[in-house]
């Protein structure tokens, strides 16, 4: 559910302004973003935005505690750096990042509706600004005169009548209550499911050509490598049906 309504920049917007206090002009946005790795862990996002102000902004959305939270939040980091630092970029250009962590419970069990997380200098407590902000929220916060408390309130409603945001009210009726929107949920629902399953079978059939062809070539150069996480399913069939007669990388290429 949560996933059809942040699909809506609007519904974003509004989840993003208690953090920054502004309205943000959302350039991207999309939920379940793949990072993909060639040389270790694929990272998931739950939802990525590209903004003018803000350069770009992962939201992941915790249900239960996460141990080595900060590691994590690592890892999401050096993710969208791959992602979105082009070849040849100097360090001056690159985008600011931010990771932000709504968690069901107050991760430091000090009460504050919110945690920001930056690196600084032990000596002088000077911060270091390079360009990687993160946010940690409490999601037992109850306090709602505030803007984050009322949108912990939201995030615990079952009844969106019970919402303070009027925008997410809007989707989360749509979804849940109207015609409409219940048969564009099962729509979607569908389609994650199949999606999920084609990935997963996907990536299983990537991993076994890359390894067979590794094995019997003794190594694969990095573009090769990419060439065939790129591949779609035929080619990837033919590569397996043709492996035998694959002598160098020359013959991988043969297959587009």
């Amino acid at each position: 559910m949560m996933r059809a309504v942040f699909s809506h920049k609007e519904c974003i917007d509004e989840l993003l302004y208690p953090f920054f206090e502004q309205h943000i002009h959302i350039k991207k946005a999309q939920t379940e973003y793949f990072v993909s790795n060639l040389h270790g862990k694929e990272a998931r996002l739950d939802i990525l935005v590209e903004s003018i102000e803000h350069g770009f902004i992962d939201i992941e959305i915790q249900k239960e505690n996460i141990e080595y939270l900060s590691k994590r939040a690592r890892f999401y980091f050096s993710g969208m750096d791959n992602h979105v630092v082009e070849k040849g970029e100097f360090y001056e250009d690159m985008p600011d990042c931010h990771v932000i962590f709504i968690c069901q419970k107050d991760q430091f069990k000090k009460g504050l509706p919110m945690y920001h997380i930056h690196s600084t200098v032990d000596e002088t407590g000077e911060r270091v600004n390079n360009g990687q902000e993160l946010i940690i929220v409490n999601g037992e916060y109850r306090d709602e005169s505030t803007m984050i408390g009322r949108l912990m309130h939201d995030f615990r409603c079952i009844d969106p009548n019970e919402m303070y945001s009027e925008v997410l009210k809007k989707w989360m009726k749509y979804y849940k209550q109207e015609k409409g929107g219940l048969e564009k949920m099962c729509e979607i629902s569908e389609k994650w499911m199949k999606q999920g399953y084609a990935n997963g079978r996907m990536e299983k059939a990537i991993e076994t050509i890359i390894s067979l062809l590794t094995k019997k070539l003794g190594y694969l150069s990095e573009n090769i490598i990419i060439k065939i996480n790129n591949s779609d399913e035929d080619i990837l069939n033919e590569l397996t049906i043709n492996i035998f007669d694959i002598k160098n990388e020359d013959d991988i290429l043969k297959y587009k």
